[in-house]
C-alpha cells in the first residue's frame, strides 16, 4: 500500500500559483494529494492534471483512487472523471470535479489556486425560451 504524502506549498507572487513539487517528483500513474488548492495532483501519459480532492458523489478522496485511461476513478463507488477537465464520464456522480490549471517552470510545479472556469454552455435545454 502506498502512502498518501502531503506537499507543504509555497506562494509565488504571479497570478495565483502555488508551487507544489518538482517536475520529477510525480511517476506515471502516481496521485499526489495537496494542501493548497485541496486538489490531488496526477501524472497520466507524460502530462500533469490536477483535479478537486473530492468526489462530488460521496465525498471520498480522489487521492485513494487510481487513473484508469484518461480518467480519475473514485475508490468508493468507482465513478470516473475525465483527467483534462473533471467531467463525469461514467459512474453515479452526476456533476464533475473542478480542474485546475497545472504549469511547469524551469523544472518546478504549480498549480493554480483557483479552479478553471467552465465554458457556458451553446445550447439552451429543450423547452428554454430566450
Amino acid at each position: 500500500m502506498l502512502g498518501v504524502r502531503i506537499f507543504r506549498w509555497r506562494r509565488r507572487g504571479d497570478g495565483g500559483l502555488v508551487r507544489v513539487c518538482a517536475d520529477g517528483d510525480l511517476a506515471d500513474g502516481e496521485i499526489r494529494r495537496l494542501r493548497e488548492p485541496p486538489a490531488v495532483l496526477c501524472r497520466a501519459g507524460g502530462r500533469l492534471y490536477a483535479l478537486g480532492l473530492r468526489c462530488s458523489h460521496a465525498g471520498a478522496l480522489l487521492s485513494k483512487g487510481t487513473i484508469v485511461e484518461d480518467c480519475l476513478e473514485c475508490p468508493l463507488h468507482g465513478g470516473r472523471f475525465a483527467l483534462d477537465g473533471g467531467s463525469v464520464r461514467s459512474g453515479p456522480a452526476s456533476h464533475g470535479v473542478p480542474a485546475y490549471d497545472v504549469v511547469v517552470r524551469e523544472g518546478l510545479v504549480y498549480v493554480s489556486r483557483r479552479p478553471r472556469r467552465r465554458g457556458r454552455a451553446t445550447r439552451r435545454p429543450w423547452g428554454a425560451r430566450r
